[in-house]
């Protein structure tokens, strides 16, 4: 086993965390423009992001997806059986992380997203997550030590203290200006929409650029979405996207 400098430390290189995660990919429809690095939520499967990408028929765009399997089983609060997670959670108590759980997540992740940039440039390079997805996306990208296209975040929980996630408690200097875009549902039972907005107002006031949308749903993956999402994604690409019908309320970018 080859041995790197890792940001968390030597003890973090066990042969267990360099096993790639599996996964679904799905390619795109022309040349390779760029690509969306998609991390589900508690108890979700890579299909359920899958859809969320054909849906917005990314693939057309020459958008590559990338949806990992969340390699942890925890039980489930509702049916006590074990569902895929990124860490165990409970949904009773979201102010609280597991930090080491989280950032073994990490680890596991950071080897497929050095890959996709080799293949197409960290700077075409974005990711995104739903619910406690959205938290790992977040935190993985805020610590990257290249700057990425950006982050699309949906159903987002904001952690007790993000600082402390992240190495001297701040993005790391080439994500410092990391673009983000943050939907949620007005209706979500399980994440408020004031956990998301709370993430909103917090990443706005260290400097980033940062798009919000709130959609009249509950907690599902990326439900709505439709042109916000793509307009951002031609953005931070620098390709077109186009949108699906557009029938979301207006957007507002948090300043």
């Amino acid at each position: 086993m080859s041995t790197v400098d890792h940001p968390d430390g030597p003890e973090y290189l066990g042969q267990d965390f360099e096993r790639d995660l599996e996964r679904e990919e799905t390619d795109p429809v022309g040349a390779h423009r760029a690509t969306v690095v998609w991390l589900h939520g508690v108890g979700q499967v890579p299909a359920d992001l899958v859809a969320v990408a054909d849906r917005l028929r990314l693939a057309d765009a020459g958008v590559r997806g990338v949806f990992p399997r969340a390699p942890v089983e925890a039980p489930s609060l509702l049916t006590g059986l074990p569902v895929p997670c990124w860490f165990p959670q409970s949904l009773f108590a979201l102010d609280r992380i597991d930090v080491t759980g989280l950032l073994a997540a990490h680890r596991r992740l950071r080897p497929l997203l050095a890959a996709e940039t080799a293949r197409i440039g960290a700077e075409r390079t974005l990711v995104a997550g739903f619910s406690q997805g959205a938290t790992v996306a977040l935190t993985l990208a805020l610590r990257h030590p290249e700057p990425l296209a950006g982050t699309a975040l949906y159903a987002p929980y904001l952690p007790p203290d993000l600082s402390a996630l992240l190495p001297e408690g701040r993005p790391a200097p080439a994500n410092s200006g990391l673009p983000v875009w943050i939907g949620h549902g007005a209706r979500d039972w399980i994440v408020p929409e004031s956990s998301g907005a709370g993430l909103r107002d917090l990443l706005a006031s260290w400097g980033h650029p940062v798009i919000w949308q709130r959609y009249p749903g509950g907690h599902e993956p990326f439900a709505g979405v439709r042109a916000s999402l793509p307009a951002f994604l031609s953005e931070v690409f620098g390709t077109p996207v186009p949108p699906v019908a557009d029938t979301n309320g207006p957007t507002a970018r948090a300043s």
